[in-house]
């Protein structure tokens, strides 16, 4: 039970990481690691929660621009959306590299804004947070 409730955990730290708050996921996924849980298992519930609290940023970027981000940041948002960069050409990797901290929450943001398709960027957002994690828990 306690091992449910620690994978739990995991994901929520994941999650959390990956949305509203700058958390630390790789020290807890290592950590998971070093204290003998499933590395497969943790690898999984990572790269998923870590994709889904993304898509809560691409979601909230999607559907609040009109409503609070447009009211408050209405000279960055017009920024991003009227840039030089090509979003339907180089969205996948704006989506992959989501992972990078700091900026790969701005990415994601800049990805909805930018109305680039949400199939296209769950799958390169979760690909790229799987790599990260791929790397850091089959390396140790």
């Amino acid at each position: 039970m306690l091992e449910n409730f620690s994978l739990f955990a995991l994901a929520l730290v994941c999650f959390i990481s990956a949305s509203i708050y700058p958390l630390a996921s790789e020290a807890f996924v290592v950590a998971f690691v070093i204290n003998g849980f499933d590395k497969n298992l943790v690898f999984l519930i990572a790269s998923i929660f870590n994709t889904l609290g993304a898509l809560s940023t691409y979601i909230l970027g999607l559907f609040a621009s009109k409503f609070i981000l447009e009211k408050y940041f209405s000279k960055s948002i017009y920024k991003i959306r009227h840039s030089k960069i090509n979003f339907k050409k180089y969205g996948l990797f704006f989506a992959f590299f989501s992972f990078l901290p700091i900026i790969g929450d701005l990415f994601v943001l800049a990805l909805a804004l930018n109305k680039y398709p949400f199939l296209k960027a769950s799958i390169f957002i979760f690909l790229g947070k799987a790599f990260r994690y791929a790397l850091l828990i089959f390396l140790i």
